[in-house]
C-alpha cells in the first residue's frame, strides 16, 4: 500500500493576552443542552451534567485577559493544506513493513490525554446542535459518542500508551451570547473559562469544543482568520489550543467554526451533508488534542505537523456505531501510513 503525503508547515504560536485589552465584565448564560437524538437516559455517558439553567456571571474578558496562551495550532483551509512546502512519499503495509518513515511522529516528552470528558459548547444555536452543525438528527455529540465506542479511537493507543476505547464521554453546554463578529482569542478564552466554571472542570481530563454558528468569523490576527466572507484573510478552518487561567486552571479546547463551506471539506467529501464536514474537522482536532495537547508531545520532526495534519487528504466513509461519517484518516507510526485501523 502506497500513500503520498503532502506536508505543509503547521504554525505553533505562543501568545499572552494583554490585560490592557480587558473590557467590561461579560455575563454568559449557559444551560444544559438536550442530546442530539432522543434517548431514554438523558445522560448516556454517565457524567455530571451542567444544570439546566446556570447563570454564570464571569468577569469574562477580564479573566480571559489574564490567561497565558501556551499555544494554538491551526488547521489550514483546503487551499493552504494542498499547497505544501515539500512533498515526499511513505510506503508500508498493514503488517508494518517499514521500520520507520520520514513521516513518523516523535515524542518530545510532553503530556498526552488518555481519558477526558468532551464538553461541546454550542454558541448561539437557536434550535438544536444537529440543525446548526449536523444532518438530520446527527450532531457533534453523536459523532463523539460513536467515535468513543469504536476501534478507530484505538488508533491513538500507540501514542498515549493505554486503551482509549470508552474513555471520552461527552457532555453539552449552550451559550446564548455572541461576543463579537469576528471573534478574537479574547472572546474564545471567555467562552472556555465560562464553560469551565459552569462545569467545575479543568485540567487534562476535560476538553472544551467551541462550536461557532454559520456566518460567524474568528481571527487570530488581522490577516489570520476563519472568514469565508473575506477570502483574502481566510487562512484556517479550525484550531486547538491550551492555556492557563487564574480562574480555571489548565484548559484544553478546540474551536470549530461552521465547516460546511467550500474551503474546509474536500470537494465531494460530504455525502451525508454537514455532519461529515463537522465530524472530520472535529476528529482532526480531537486526535491532535489528545496526542499533543500543549504542542510539546507528538509531532513530525521535519515539518512540525501533528497526527492529523499528515492525513488531511485521506478521507473514508467510516461506520461508527449505527452511523456513517466521511472523516479523515490519522497517521500511524505502527504501519507508517494514514489509516483508520488501530
Amino acid at each position: 500500500m502506497r500513500a503520498t503525503l503532502a506536508s505543509s508547515t503547521r504554525r505553533l504560536r505562543r501568545l499572552t493576552l494583554p490585560g490592557s485589552a480587558v473590557a467590561a465584565a461579560v455575563g454568559l448564560i449557559l444551560s444544559g443542552c438536550q442530546t442530539d437524538t432522543p434517548v431514554s437516559n438523558t445522560n448516556p455517558d454517565n457524567i455530571p451534567t451542567v444544570p439546566i439553567t446556570a447563570a454564570v456571571s464571569v468577569t469574562g474578558r477580564n479573566a480571559a485577559g489574564l490567561t497565558t496562551h501556551h499555544m494554538f495550532r491551526t488547521l489550514g483551509t483546503v487551499d493552504k493544506m494542498l499547497h505544501p512546502t515539500g512533498r515526499a512519499s511513505a510506503t508500508g503495509d498493514d503488517n508494518g513493513g517499514n521500520v520507520n518513515s520520514p513521516f513518523d511522529l516523535s515524542n518530545f516528552g510532553g503530556a498526552v490525554v488518555d481519558h477526558a470528558v468532551n464538553w461541546n459548547v454550542y454558541v448561539t444555536c437557536p434550535t438544536t446542535p444537529a440543525d446548526c452543525w449536523g444532518t438530520g438528527n446527527l450532531g457533534p455529540a453523536n459523532f463523539l459518542r460513536d467515535l468513543n465506542r469504536s476501534n478507530f479511537i484505538r488508533l491513538a493507543n500507540q501514542y498515549t500508551g493505554s486503551d482509549l476505547y470508552g474513555q471520552f464521554p461527552t457532555g453539552e453546554i449552550t451559550v446564548d451570547t455572541l461576543l463579537d463578529n469576528p471573534l478574537t482569542p479574547l472572546d474564545i478564552g471567555t467562552y472556555v473559562i465560562a464553560a469551565s466554571l459552569a462545569t467545575g472542570r479543568s485540567g487534562y481530563d476535560n476538553i472544551f469544543h467551541i462550536f461557532l454558528p454559520a456566518g460567524v468569523d474568528v481571527c487570530l490576527g488581522p490577516t489570520d482568520c476563519y472568514s469565508p466572507d473575506d477570502p483574502a484573510n481566510w487562512t484556517f478552518c479550525a484550531f486547538h489550543a491550551s492555556f492557563d487561567s487564574p480562574l480555571g486552571g489548565h484548559l484544553l479546547f478546540t474551536v470549530e467554526p461552521y465547516q460546511n463551506v467550500p474551503g474546509c471539506p474536500l470537494p465531494g467529501q460530504t455525502p451525508h451533508g454537514a455532519i461529515d464536514a463537522t465530524a472530520s474537522t472535529l476528529s482532526h482536532e480531537f486526535f491532535e488534542t489528545i496526542t499533543d495537547p500543549d504542542g510539546e508531545t507528538w509531532g513530525n520532526v521535519q515539518t512540525g505537523e501533528e497526527v492529523a495534519d499528515l492525513c488531511f487528504v485521506f478521507r473514508n466513509n467510516e461506520h461508527l456505531g449505527r452511523h456513517s461519517y466521511v472523516i479523515q484518516s490519522e497517521y500511524s507510526n505502527n504501519v507508517h501510513l494514514c489509516t483508520d485501523q488501530p
